[in-house]
């Protein structure tokens, strides 16, 4: 070996299998467990700026004051932004890849102010609209974990008024 060019290193390459868990908290896990167990989405509310988080959490970021009341959503809203892959990616959420075509959305949830980003059951790009009413739609609850892949999309349904 060339005394110049140091020491060559030999690179071995391994995968492992690295299972953990962690507490979702007393918020979080609330938050789970009633999408979970019952199908309701709850967000809360920030008792200084109006602000509304979901999942819930025990402080609002911006106003650095604990968080208010908590207020169950119907699952409905409208989409602000959308977007349409057209080419398959790792979804880290889900652990696998993406099917395509895969749309995708930021909705504004009815009840409060809050912002949702999932996934949107419609991937055709001609169908879809920013201003659209959507709805969740969540597996069956023998199949729900307490995540927020309990909703599985959010369905077109027609506008029939909300607030």
């Amino acid at each position: 070996m060339d005394s110049d060019k140091g020491e060559e290193l030999l690179m071995v390459r391994a995968t492992y299998d690295v299972p953990y868990h962690w507490s979702a908290g007393q918020y979080v896990g609330k938050f789970f467990e009633e999408l979970r167990d019952n199908g309701r989405i709850y967000a809360n509310l920030c008792p200084k700026c109006g602000r509304g988080l979901i999942p819930p959490r025990p402080w609002c970021a911006r106003c650095n004051v604990r968080m208010g009341e908590w207020v169950e959503l119907n699952g409905r809203g409208t989409v602000l932004v959308f977007s349409v892959a057209q080419q398959s990616f790792w979804d880290s959420g889900r652990g696998e890849m993406t099917p395509v075509p895969a749309a995708g959305a930021i909705i504004q949830l009815d009840g409060a102010p809050v912002l949702l980003r999932h996934a949107l059951q419609e991937t055709d790009p001609e169908k879809l609209r920013m201003g659209m009413r959507v709805e969740a739609v969540l597996k069956p609850r023998e199949q729900r974990i307490g995540t927020l892949n309990d909703i599985l999309h959010f369905r077109t349904i027609e506008d029939e008024g909300h607030g």
